[in-house]
Parts: C-alpha cells; sequence; structure tokens
C-alpha cells in the first residue's frame, strides 16, 4: 500500500514539473524579441484588391498640408497598430498611422510628400515589438488631391444678419397656357 502511495506521489510530482517548467519555457519564448528572419511566412504587402489579403494600401493622396498619406485596410480592430517606413534609395521615411475611428479596418499613415513615378520600399513594423509585419515595392504613380471648400457670402463686405434663405436660389415654377400652333402647311402647287 505504501509502495503503491510512493508511486503516485512520484508520479504526480514528476508531471507538476514538467508542467510548470513548460509554462516557464513558453513564457520565455514567447517575451524574447522577434527578429525578422525568424518569422515564417513574412505577408507580402500590395495593392488591395478582390483576392483580398491584408494588410493592403487602398490609395494614396496629399492633405491639406501639403503631407502624403497612404491609406490602408487591415483585418480589423485587433491588428495591431503600426507604422510605415518608406525607403527611398538609401533614405529613410517615417510615416505615423492611425486607426480610423468608425472603421475599424482603415488606418491612415502620414509623413512626407513622394516623387510620382519612383519605386520605394513600403515597410510596416509593429508599434509595441517594433516587429516587421509587412513589405512590399510601390510605384506611386497618382495622389488622390483634396479639394478645399470655399465659402462665400453673397453680400461680401457688409455685415448682416443671416436669414433662412439667404444665398438661396429659390425657383417658382409657373404654368405657361400655351396655344397650340397650327401644323404648317405648304401652298399647293399645280
Amino acid at each position: 500500500m505504501n509502495r503503491k502511495r510512493l508511486i503516485l506521489g512520484i508520479s504526480v510530482s514528476v508531471l507538476l514539473i514538467l508542467i510548470i517548467s513548460g509554462l516557464v519555457l513558453f513564457k520565455q519564448w514567447q517575451g524574447r524579441p522577434a527578429q525578422v528572419d525568424q518569422r515564417f511566412p513574412l505577408q507580402r504587402l500590395s495593392y488591395c484588391s478582390s483576392n483580398q489579403v491584408t494588410p493592403c494600401i487602398v490609395s494614396f493622396s496629399l492633405d491639406s498640408n501639403g503631407k502624403m498619406l497612404v491609406n490602408f485596410l487591415t483585418t480589423g480592430a485587433f491588428y495591431p497598430d503600426f507604422y510605415l517606413k518608406i525607403k527611398q534609395g538609401e533614405e529613410q521615411h517615417i510615416y505615423s498611422c492611425q486607426k480610423v475611428n468608425k472603421f475599424a479596418t482603415s488606418v491612415y499613415c502620414t509623413g512626407a510628400a513622394l516623387p510620382l513615378g519612383e519605386v520605394f520600399q513600403f515597410s510596416i513594423f509593429s508599434l509595441k515589438e517594433d516587429v516587421l509585419l509587412a513589405e512590399g515595392d510601390f510605384s506611386i504613380i497618382g495622389l488622390a488631391l483634396g479639394t478645399p471648400i470655399i465659402a462665400s457670402s453673397p453680400t461680401l463686405g457688409t455685415p448682416s444678419t443671416p436669414s433662412p434663405t439667404e444665398g438661396i436660389l429659390v425657383q417658382t415654377p409657373t404654368l405657361a397656357q400655351m396655344t397650340p400652333t397650327p401644323p404648317t402647311s405648304y401652298p399647293n402647287y399645280p
């Protein structure tokens, strides 16, 4: 009877030691810094298409300050926060990125305006661990330009109290009495 208890006690102790050491090793493996050559496969960054692979680039545009905006589509709210690094020859440009409030899959990055037509290397890195998430090469072939809305007053220079219809052209439809036009007749020639 004592022998069975001893074997059971040793077995339970060995099992607990294995479980605890496995958890400790797993925590150490998870906690060490990730390296680019250890992440496989690295996601390929591309333009968004019907064969949706995220993250992907939706568009390029310029903001009102002349900075370039790069719009991304991601998998959603749980995609890690990231920054964008664009390599132009030997020069690197860092773009800060923000998620769009009401659209969890949309992210835009802001930074230096780049020339059209050149091929650039785009890389996105997680903010928390500075780990490369995806990369790809792109040529910026066009930029969407925002058009500012210029408000103007119908009475420039004279202060007045605006009325609810000021500046609005209101046309009242009128019905015109139409008199039928008789059909055109041509003289009969013999």
